[in-house]
């Protein structure tokens, strides 16, 4: 077998036929013939367009920034020119941090926006010569999955379109599945290899981290594949993803995005991550910055040995194992290529579980590892420092969510009031927050045009941001309160089987309803009912006062309608528990095409699909917000309250 540093790089128009070769990561890249240089990479009409489109969404996001400051300075300036009235309302000072860490937020979130993504330069073609390839082993950790999971992605990747004698597919089974092992035995193939640890009592086994750098013991390989048990490859994976590690001795790894075959019509719950994917990771990749999603991603051996393997440090490997190789000064490639389909977790509960895990491996890695990656002697770049915070830091927000959500309910319960100074710099707040508002609705929707189902995708990432609140608050207590306890990992397929076979008790049918089905939505549930009274009961009185004061009225009203749409977005969980998804577990080989017992498919054919449901959203976050603002923009500053206004006028 030839060395990695014999390996001939050649364009795609001087390999014959037969060579290994990759395509663009970008589906609108130029042809192969139109790179001949890396410095002199044409760019084509929809390159500039895409750089346009661009410069109009880093236009919108700062000007969304700059509103937020604007309201944020001026409100904190009428604070303070009115610190009696503000000693007499504490409840402001707790609103008003919460709204200078939204705002702290939204500039860490606009990084992933402004970076320039990679549209006017798209990544050439790239071939390896057919007859000097590396040595690539395939790992394939298993964890009490239902064996015929693992057997099709075997099968997949046996059927990797790369010569037989250079790769191999180590089966790395933790869950002791005797019938596994029969299978690959049988298949008396040298590509082939099962591998089961002896698992030692009292030694730590760092579940998937443990069993890849068990593989690792038992590879020589100058390229491993991290991957999950059920994942299926495409069998250009290896021909697309090699020759950009290959290529350049500081890529650490190449990473492709996930697709799920099992995904249900709509995406409720935001499973395709179309933001992460389609936005977020092709930007970092502008700097070689795109993290390790835990599957579909080939690394390189040489730069795993230099840190020690997979880290352990967290439950979630994969980022940990990326940000250590960054550090080192190595960086990462991403290509967005469809080149891996898997399964989402069946049922509610696993996807909560999946979801609690990726939380709590991240606050294990901040820990673990904060001076390291943030001290002085850290050799991440400023990106790549706010990336390793933010992954962390993003969880933190729901506990911002809670004590805001709280706020506004206790504020209209108790008739609190958010109004401090004279009825002019009433005005000139309500003002600037409807333009911060307005900008900000403007800068998302623009964030999203041209991604794949961006309306759909749009709206299921913002309900997401609202109703996990209540389950990364528990992961977060956990973490804090109980961080010594030991982490139960549970697979997603395990989990889907426990609660297929729930424990029903001997308790009538509604208790049995409301304790098992709903159990898991519950303070969703507690949630929209108080909400619900709380803005009845004060809309009512706002009815009964009939224009006595309008500044009053009008927060009254804006903080009824935010609660009201958080509402909505506290729908979703309880709605897919009461209607689930058709598809179930036992449909699974259904959902799957097959050539002679091979899984196969076509790049791009697992996008989600469109469920009508995404224009109710639509209409309630964007179409109803956008006109309550303007309307209240377009009030405040011609005065129009005060035609109806009988004292207290804005």
């Amino acid at each position: 077998m030839s060395s990695i540093k014999d390996l001939e790089l050649q364009q795609q128009q001087e390999t014959p036929p037969s060579d290994l070769s990759d395509q663009s990561d970008s589906h609108d890249s130029s042809s192969p013939s139109s790179s001949n240089s890396s410095s002199l990479h044409p760019v084509s009409t929809s390159h500039w367009g895409k750089l346009i489109w661009h410069t109009i969404i880093c236009i919108l996001v700062c000007a969304h920034i700059a509103a937020f400051a604007n309201y944020l300075v001026y409100r904190i300036y009428v604070y303070s020119k009115h610190p009696g009235e503000l000693a007499r309302r504490p409840w402001l000072i707790v609103l008003t941090a919460c709204e200078v860490i939204y705002f702290a937020s939204s500039v860490i979130s606009a990084a992933d926006l402004v970076l320039p993504p990679r549209i006017w330069l798209p990544r050439q073609s790239l071939s390896l010569n057919w007859e000097e390839l590396p040595t690539v082993d395939i790992f394939l950790p298993c964890c009490k999955e239902p064996t015929d999971v693992p057997e099709d992605s075997i099968q997949a990747a046996l059927a990797m379109d790369y010569p037989k004698h250079q790769f191999r597919v180590l089966v790395l089974d933790d869950g002791g599945d005797d019938e596994l092992k029969r299978y690959c035995e049988e298949l008396e193939s040298a590509c082939v290899k099962y591998l089961r640890r002896k698992k030692i009592p009292g030694v730590p086994h760092n579940f998937k981290c443990g069993n890849l750098n068990y593989g690792l013991e038992h590879s020589d390989a100058e390229f491993v594949v991290m991957m999950d048990a059920d994942m299926i490859l495409h069998p250009s994976f290896l021909k697309t993803l090699l020759p950009h590690i290959v290529k350049d001795p500081k890529v650490s790894f190449v990473q492709i995005p996930q697709s799920f075959y099992n995904l249900p019509v709509g995406d409720p719950l935001n499973d395709a991550c179309g933001f992460g994917y389609e936005r977020v990771m092709i930007h970092r990749d502008t700097f070689g910055a795109a993290p390790c999603v835990g599957t579909g991603a080939i690394f390189r051996r040489k730069h795993l040995d230099e840190i020690g393997g997979f880290q352990p440090m967290s439950i979630t490997e994969d980022t940990m194992t990326a940000f250590k190789l960054f550090n080192q000064g190595f960086k990462s490639v991403y290509l967005n290529r469809k080149l891996q389909i898997g399964l989402t977790p069946w049922t509610f509960e696993g996807y909560i579980k999946q979801r609690q895990r990726w939380c709590q491996g991240a606050i294990q890695q901040f820990s673990a590892t904060w001076r390291e990656m943030l001290g002085p002697k850290s050799k991440l770049s400023l990106v790549l420092k706010v990336s390793f915070f933010w992954h962390t830091g993003y969880y933190f927000i729901a506990i911002v969510n809670l004590v805001m959500l709280l706020l506004f309910i206790v504020c209209l319960a108790l008739h609190l009031d958010l109004m401090i100074g004279t009825s002019h710099e009433a005005r000139r707040v309500i003002i600037q927050l409807a333009i911060f508002l307005i900008f900000w609705r403007l800068s998302w929707i623009s964030v999203w045009l041209g991604l794949p189902q961006s309306i759909q995708s749009r709206n299921r990432d913002e309900s997401h941001f609202w109703w996990m609140t209540p389950f990364f608050l528990q992961t977060i207590y956990k973490s804090i309160f109980s961080y010594s306890s030991t982490f139960t990992f549970t697979p997603t397929s395990s989990t889907d089987r426990v609660a297929a076979q729930a424990k029903l008790t001997k308790q009538p049918a509604l208790i049995k309803f409301f304790l098992v089905k709903l159990k898991h939505v519950k303070v969703h549930i507690i949630y929209i009912l108080l909400v619900l009274g709380v803005v009845a009961y004060r809309i009512s009185w706002v009815a009964k006062q009939r224009g006595r004061n309008c500044s009053h009225d009008f927060y009254v009203i804006a903080m009824s309608f935010f609660l009201l749409s958080t509402c909505t977005h506290m729908l979703v969980p309880i709605v897919y528990i009461l209607c689930p998804p058709s598809y179930k577990p036992g449909q699974r080989k259904g959902l799957l095409h097959y050539k002679e017992k091979v899984p196969h498919f076509v790049e791009g054919d697992h996008l989600p699909k469109w469920h009508w449901s995404a224009m109710f959203y639509e209409a309630i976050a964007n179409v109803v917000v956008v006109m309550f603002w303007v309307a209240a923009l377009v009030i405040a500053v011609t005065k129009a309250d005060r035609q109806w206004c009988k004292t207290g006028a804005v």
